[in-house]
């Protein structure tokens, strides 16, 4: 073999190598990723389910509606995508209240709703508006947060958060550094 051949054969020998490598480069190969050990994944995945809830503490009743529900049963916990919640009278069947939410996880073990995004709660004596609530089901107690508005007839506030019962008895609207309390009883008269 001469000189020529032996750089010739060495030459297509680098191209190859090259070629193959950047071939490998531009198209990984990709393994896929198995679950992280700690990430939890639901034990079921449901479509459009309603579900009720019987609250004897307070003699109500929830009715739970959601188009995508994911069951973690380890927790005790339903998370939800829409939520919508309608809350009646257990003894006359009246609709006291309907609450509502981009997405939401219900803790039926702590009896406990939270709900987030674009979250309204309507009554027939007013409306909230906030970016997130938490709802304790057996004190019958709200806690708001995020670009609060409540209105109702003859009142309109706004605060970045709120704690009442579903009543609004001793409403606390919170601001930055301020706090107001109405107390709701009184407005009746």
């Amino acid at each position: 073999m001469d000189r020529k051949s032996i750089f010739l054969a060495l030459f297509i020998f680098i191209i190859i190598v090259f070629s193959l490598y950047f071939s490998l480069e531009e198209n990984p190969i990709i393994t896929p990723e198995s679950p992280a050990e700690n990430q939890q994944l639901p034990e079921a995945e449901l479509q459009g389910v309603e579900l009720t809830i019987y609250n004897d503490q307070q003699n109500h009743r929830l009715r739970l509606l959601s188009e995508q529900v994911k069951r973690f049963e380890s927790e005790q916990r339903l998370d939800l995508k829409p939520v919508k919640i309608k809350v009646f009278n257990k003894s006359t069947g009246e609709l006291l209240y309907t609450l509502t939410g981009d997405s939401g996880s219900y803790y039926s073990s702590r009896g406990y709703i939270e709900l987030r995004g674009n979250v309204v709660v309507e009554s027939d004596r007013y409306q909230i508006k906030s970016a997130a609530l938490d709802y304790y089901l057996n004190r019958n107690y709200l806690e708001g947060r995020g670009s609060v508005k409540i209105t109702g007839s003859g009142f309109n506030s706004r605060a970045q958060s709120f704690r009442s019962d579903l009543n609004l008895n001793n409403l606390k609207l919170f601001g930055n550094e301020d706090q107001a309390e109405i107390n709701f009883d009184n407005l009746d008269e």
